[in-house]
């Protein structure tokens, strides 16, 4: 032991240079949200709740009934019926569970017709089980509260 080791011993130099790094952030401000009170803005690219794309004017589903997002899906969640009426699909069945997806966006990327996306809801906590199984309806549905939240924006 050198003499400017045992001075830094003596002097307690090591626990002050770790308190000093404490007192920094102890100065600094907050970085946590306080999560019910305050609602953050997620990210862009973030990958939340799923929802249908209609038209606007005609009110008929993007999808053209490919099943590509029901093929790539790795979780195999999403389920798709399409039936045919004049050499033209209809979608009779879509639906995805949401308690199986991993929200990995591969439906979102594979889409040719665009018809399937993403939003930015992240507030899915819930008390019945049957509010992770999303039909037509309810993905049509997140269609509007997709658009009510890029407003907000």
């Amino acid at each position: 032991m050198g003499l400017k080791s045992t001075i830094k011993k003596a002097t307690f130099f090591e626990i002050f240079q770790g308190m000093s790094v404490t007192a920094g952030y102890f100065l600094k401000d907050k970085v946590t949200v306080e999560y019910p009170k305050e609602k953050i803005i997620p990210h862009p690219r973030f990958r939340g709740m799923h929802a249908l794309i209609t038209d606007p004017v005609t009110g008929v589903l993007n999808c053209c009934g490919c099943r590509l997002c029901e093929t790539i899906c790795p979780s195999q969640c999403i389920t798709i019926e399409t039936s045919e009426d004049h050499n033209q699909k209809s979608i009779d069945v879509f639906d995805i569970d949401l308690a199986r997806c991993i929200f990995c966006g591969f439906c979102e990327e594979v889409c040719p017709c665009a018809a399937i996306v993403m939003t930015s809801v992240y507030e899915l906590a819930t008390y019945d089980k049957n509010d992770f199984y999303l039909d037509k309806e309810k993905l049509v549905a997140n269609q509007v509260n997709a658009h009510k939240e890029l407003k907000q924006r």
